[in-house]
């Protein structure tokens, strides 16, 4: 058990609380900042989807430490000694809270949380967890990482809504920003021939790599490294593609239709509803055709044919 000393400040007055913190001898300093959202907002980097809570910047700054049961107390004291020797800078309330912390094992405990997900005839399970299948479900083992991709997120659902709709056995696929595998490993374990999977993200290549033997489909597969299908010349009879509505079209644009039979299927997500009108203009552009949509919250997934 540990104590949490937070205080409530301003932007301008965090560097000098998280100074002071550290002077304390707090080996590590949390910085709660509603206000970063407009640094974000104000970058040239284009966003697809920010959550509406985070732009609710009226609350103050907290900043916090860390220090043990037996001397939270003298902390305090000290702490308010050194705030009261600062002057000419706003520092806002200077509230200072104390409150319980139980230092627990966070890789353990967030697994409470991760459980098995149905999506078409798809489910993604958590490695540590037994799922029994039931009739015509197919089941696919992921011990998540730092990779994107454990069916929590609408995008990957739809993904594997979309491809439970086609007919993938003995197909070839290729899974492009593959992250932690799920898709890839669906189609093989939908009993595609082959599926070629790639990631800029050598986390995620790993990830990959480690979700397909622990599915017992590594031999089904060939997973590296690779901006987009920069690296491969292989056609696909499906494209699996959850990406982003920026990187699809930059995609569509590198030369998509090369690796896409005549007669073959993409299957993409990652697109918010708002930018969905130009990814499929970008694909359409590319002689892709809109067969379905499919939407889910703030997310849509679209299965075109070439």
């Amino acid at each position: 058990m540990y104590k949490q000393i937070t205080v409530e400040t301003t932007s301008q007055g965090a560097d000098f609380i998280a100074g002071i913190f550290f002077g304390l001898g707090a080996g590590g300093v949390v910085v709660d900042d509603p206000n970063d959202i407009n640094e974000v907002l104000a970058s040239k980097t284009h966003w697809d989807y920010v959550e509406e809570s985070l732009l609710d910047t009226s609350g103050p700054v907290k900043v916090s430490c860390f220090v043990s049961c037996e001397e939270w107390k003298a902390k305090v004291e000290e702490l308010k000694s050194r705030l009261a020797e600062i002057s000419g800078v706003d520092m806002g309330s200077l509230n200072i809270t104390v409150t319980d912390y139980v230092d627990c094992d966070w890789l353990d405990e967030w697994k409470k949380y991760f459980k098995p997900i149905k999506a078409g005839r798809f489910v993604v399970a958590p490695s540590w967890e037994e799922y029994e299948p039931k009739d015509g479900e197919i089941v696919i083992k992921i011990d998540p990482s730092m990779a994107f991709g454990t069916g929590e997120h609408e995008s990957t659902r739809l993904c594997l809504k979309l491809m439970s709709e086609l007919d993938i056995k003995g197909k070839q696929v290729i899974d492009v920003g593959t992250g932690s595998g799920v898709l890839g490993i669906a189609a093989i374990k939908a009993e595609a021939g082959h599926c070629y999977m790639c990631d800029i993200d050598s986390l995620a290549v790993k990830s990959a790599t480690d979700n397909a033997r622990l599915n017992d489909v590594i031999q089904s597969v060939t997973i590296e490294e690779s901006d987009l299908l920069t690296k491969t010349g292989l056609k696909a009879d499906i494209l699996l593609a959850n990406l982003t509505a920026d990187i699809i079209s930059r995609l569509a644009e590198a030369g998509l239709t090369a690796h896409i039979k005549d007669g073959g299927f993409m299957v993409c997500s990652g697109i918010i509803n708002k930018r969905k009108g130009e990814v499929i203009k970008a694909l359409k552009d590319k002689g892709l055709t809109l067969i379905k949509e499919c939407g889910e919250g703030d997310w849509v997934g679209l299965l075109l044919k070439l």
